[in-house]
Formats: C-alpha cells, structure tokens, sequence
C-alpha cells in the first residue's frame, strides 16, 4: 500500500485533495438525493390524495347507477380507476415509507380518523398486480396498465406506481392505479457524470495549483545544484509569497556568507604566504653564505621544500575559489590528450572511451585533476588504465593501476589535506598531500564524486563520476 501512495509532494496533494472532495461531492449529492426524494414524495403523495379525495367524494354523490359511467369517463392511461365489489389490493405493510405516507394522506383527504377503509400497494416491481380473476371493467384495466407498465420499465415515464382502493358509503370499492414521480437511483447516470466532472475539475486545477505551490522547491533545488558547482552563481530572485521571498533571501545571504568565508580564507593564504616569504628568502641569502656545503645543501632543500609546500597551498586555495568559466568540451579529445602527453614520457597508458562525449565543465579544472589521478597511477601503480563510460544521466571515469593499492584502514584519509602514505615527509617521495584534495575539489565543484578503492586481485581503482 506505501508502494501506491506518491512520494511526490504534488501526487500527495492531489491525491488527498482528490479523495476528500470526492467523498464530501458524493456525501452532499447523497444527502441532496435523499432531500429530494422526500420533497417529490410528499408533493406528488398529497397531488395525488387531493386526486383520490375528489374522485371518492364525487363517487358517493353520484347514483349507483351512474357511477360505472363516471368512473369511465375518470379514467387516464396514467390514472386507472375501475369499481368493484370487493377490493383487489392486498392489505400489507410493502411500500416502506411512501405506502404509508400516501396512504396517510388519502384518510387525511377523505376525514382523518373519519375517513373510509384505505388499502394503498407499492408496485415495486412495476407490473400491475393480478387482476384476471376482475371481469368487465376491471379485466380491461388489466389490460391497459399492462401496457403502460413497458413505457415506464423502458424510461419514458420515470415513477413509482400504487394500487390504491377506498371504500365508498355503500361499501363498494374504487380501485385506482396511479403513480408519484420517481427520483431514480442514486448510481444515475447523472450522478456518475457529475462525480466525473468534479473528478476531473479537481484533478486538473489540483495540477494547476500544486505546480505553482512546488515552483519555488524546484528552483531551490536548482539552485542548491548551482552553487554546489559555482559559489559565485547569481542569487535567487525574490519575487513570489512571502514565505518565498523570506526563504529566498535567506538562501541568497548563506550564499552571499559562503563567498565571504571563501574570499576571507583565500586572502588569509595569501597572506600567510607574503609573510613567510619573506623570511625564506632572508635564510635562501644567509645560506648562500654558509661556508660548510654539506649543511649548505640540506638547508637549500628544506627551504625549496617549504616553499613548494606554500605554492601548494595557494593552489589549492584558488582551486577551492576558482571562478573559470564553464564550456562545452569533448572530454573523450581531452582525455585523449592527457594520455599522449605520458606515452609521449614513456608512460604505460590505455585509454577506452567512445567517440566524441561532450561534457560543460571547467575544462583546465578538470584537466588538472584527470591529469593527477592519472599521474598517481602511473607513478605508483606502474600504468593505468582508463575507461570512459556514460551511466544514465551522466558520466563514469575510470582509472585503474596494478600497484600495491592502499592499506583498508587508511583509505578513508586518502583525501584529507597533507595526509601522505609515504611515511619519509620528503617532497621527493611523497609529494605535499595535496592532489588528492585539490582532485576531490574540483570534482566536487562539478556536482560530481569520487571515490578510491582497492581492486580484488591487485591494484587501486578510481572511480569519478560526473553529472551530465
């Protein structure tokens, strides 16, 4: 059941608005149905009492005689009357509350408690009750409501139908047959129309206005992608509720915040670096001086190793902050290039891609860092083999090595700033423990991710995956 319920916040109000007014729509055409059943009731129940009254009263003023002629001339293919010695109608309680309401109204008619014997039959069935056994007059008004009853089973006439007999004063009996209009079922198709219609009312102005309501979520969503990828991605537009327009400013202040605390940070490097160049270049003069060469050189080392790791820095703080422009590139050409450029060094590389994958990146970002995790995997690895792939929506890079590969309880640092795994600090052996977080970076800042793992026969694996 939780399967079929949406998990969309549009499907779920559509749904929930769909099933609510559904059900108060049917509830209310139930409610007006049963209101309307009873109105049509009583108004057709007291036309026809007023009928039967009449006929009754002028039945008991007319002579014995002449009342056969009477009743002849009364008679209606909608309203047969016909006299009889005994009465035809069966005294039950069938009919339910329509039975007893016309009857009702005939004794209220005729007298109230005064009022002759009333015998009222609901014909449920639509057919006239068995009236062979009547001759003359009452066996041809058989007849004739046998053939009025197919005009009503067939929808000309929508009524419910009754066989009324009265007493007169000389206890002889009229009998009638007439009817009320009838409402119909509920389940008409009227009302399943009706249903439909608001059904499908709801349902378009449901998608109308959840549309609306969900809009600023998307552009929310669309725009946490965008500075996911650019910091510096213009702010959201405040326009729309006030709950909108309160949201948005506060997006657009976390965002306006971000490239302070990025600004702020890249300045504070930059300063760092100013200052200790400095004295660097101060202790590069002083041993130039030296006169012992052996500690000459080892000093010379240590301050060309310190200020490889202040360039470092800085790169990786203007990675972090790089504002270079997006374009369409031909990552397979790219790729491509990289791989020449080790072969060209003697390096064992293989490279398996199809022709002419285009991807919008930051291209010299993104050159840097395949150009790094290649380089690890040749330098430590030994070759690397790539592989470019597209995997649904986006893209899957590949580099594999047939190195050592790295122990399991220090992969998860392998992208922490300055975390080697060569245990010597020299920048000779090493590095500074920066490629791999100035790769992770520019991933990142492409909405991508990356990931290193150790293959099951040997080797390292990275995998790069990037939104397209």
């Amino acid at each position: 059941m939780r399967n079929l319920f949406p998990r969309s916040l549009a499907g779920q109000t559509i749904l929930v608005l769909l099933i609510g007014l559904t059900v108060s729509h049917a509830l209310s055409m139930l409610i007006y149905s049963g209101d309307r059943i009873e109105a049509i009731t009583h108004l057709g129940g007291r036309h026809m009492a007023q009928r039967i009254g009449n006929i009754v009263r002028l039945l008991n003023e007319t002579p014995p005689s002449w009342r056969s002629r009477v009743a002849a001339a009364l008679d209606h293919p909608a309203f047969r009357v016909t006299l009889s010695r005994e009465s035809q109608v069966l005294p039950t309680g069938e009919g339910g509350f329509r039975a007893a309401l016309v009857r009702n109204f005939i004794e209220q008619e005729l007298g109230g408690k005064s009022a002759p014997a009333v015998l009222v039959q609901y014909l449920e069935d639509r057919r006239a009750p068995a009236l062979g056994t009547v001759s003359g007059t009452a066996g041809q008004m058989a007849g004739q409501m046998g053939a009025h009853m197919p005009m009503m089973m067939a929808g000309d006439m929508s009524a419910i139908a009754f066989m009324i007999s009265v007493q007169l004063g000389d206890k002889s009996w009229v009998k009638i047959f007439s009817n009320i209009p009838d409402t119909g079922s509920f389940w008409s198709l009227t009302s399943l129309t009706s249903i439909s219609l608001m059904v499908v009312a709801v349902i378009l102005l449901s998608i109308w206005v959840v549309r609306r309501m969900t809009q600023p979520f998307r552009r929310f969503a669309a725009a946490a992608q965008i500075l996911g990828k650019n910091i510096h991605a213009p702010p959201l537009n405040l326009e729309g509720p006030s709950e909108v327009t309160d949201a948005a400013k506060a997006f657009n202040d976390m965002q306006e915040r971000l490239q302070r605390f990025v600004e702020n940070r890249t300045r504070m490097l930059a300063a760092i670096s100013h200052d200790l160049r400095t004295p660097i270049t101060r202790l590069r003069l002083r041993a130039e001086l030296a006169e012992d060469g052996e500690d000459r050189a080892k000093i010379l080392t240590t301050l060309d190793e310190m200020e490889a790791m202040i360039a470092s820095t800085m790169s990786f703080a203007r990675d972090d902050a790089d504002t270079e422009p997006a374009r369409i590139v031909d990552l397979t050409a790219l790729l491509e290039s990289i791989s020449d450029d080790f072969t060209d060094m003697g390096k064992n590389v293989e490279l398996t891609a199809q022709a002419g994958i285009l991807y919008e990146c930051r291209p010299n970002a993104i050159k840097r860092a395949l150009t790094n995790l290649i380089e690890n995997a040749v330098n430590y690895g030994g070759n690397a083999r790539i592989r470019l792939d597209t995997e649904g929506t986006g893209l899957v890079i590949i580099i594999d090595d047939d190195g050592p590969g790295i122990p399991p309880d220090r992969l998860d640092r392998v992208f922490d700033p300055f975390f080697r795994l060569e245990e010597s600090r020299s920048a000779a052996t090493g590095g500074i423990g920066l490629g791999l977080s100035v790769v992770q970076t520019i991933i990142n800042a492409h909405g991508g991710e990356i990931s290193i793992i150790n293959r099951q026969d040997c080797g390292l694996r990275a995998v790069v995956k990037l939104p397209n």
